[in-house]
């Protein structure tokens, strides 16, 4: 599974592929996790690549992407790379116009700022994206998803917005068909 966040510097991504590859840690998954990100992080362009698999993963960089979460506009230049059939989650709060794909990938459109801060949590809109993919690919089973983020926040020091970011979590989640 080859997953790509992108978005500004400032919206997650990098921590979002980051929790992705603890959650697949977590399943007894090979992984890779490779942040990039433009000269200026906070405003600037950012993605990370996630990689995980039961197998040997050659390398950390992108091929032809599983997913691709697309936080603002600029990010779905990263959909022309998703392999037929990929999946495309896009962040409708920051994104005015998602283009016809014309059937060749799946395209679920996710208000990740607005469900963020349904659950009182608006930093959360990357978290929110993680629920979606989970939801849509059925990568992970949620309640090990939940006690891998929990895990996650705790170790980084931040055990109290575990609860908090649970939230974000099961709101992508939910919020898929």
């Amino acid at each position: 599974m080859e997953i790509i966040f992108a978005g500004f510097g400032g919206q997650g991504v990098l921590t979002s592929g980051l929790i992705t590859a603890e959650m697949a840690l977590s399943a007894g998954k090979n992984v890779t996790w490779m942040p990039a990100y433009g000269p200026s992080m906070r405003g600037g362009k950012a993605y990370s690549v996630v990689k995980f698999s039961d197998g040997v993963i050659g390398g950390p960089d992108y091929d032809t992407p599983d997913v691709v979460v697309a936080m603002n506009g600029p990010s779905l230049e990263f959909a022309d790379c998703l392999k037929d059939g990929g999946l495309l989650i896009v962040n409708t709060d920051a994104v005015d116009t998602v283009p016809d794909y014309n059937g060749r990938i799946d395209v679920v459109e996710v208000a990740c700022t607005t469900l963020a801060e349904s659950v009182k949590n608006i930093k959360a809109a990357n978290i929110v994206s993680i629920g979606a993919i989970i939801k849509a690919r059925q990568i992970f089973d949620i309640e090990d998803a939940k006690v891998a983020l929990k895990d996650y926040f705790v170790s980084h020091g931040k055990g109290k917005f575990a609860e908090a970011n649970e939230a974000a979590l099961m709101a992508g989640f939910e919020c898929v068909k």
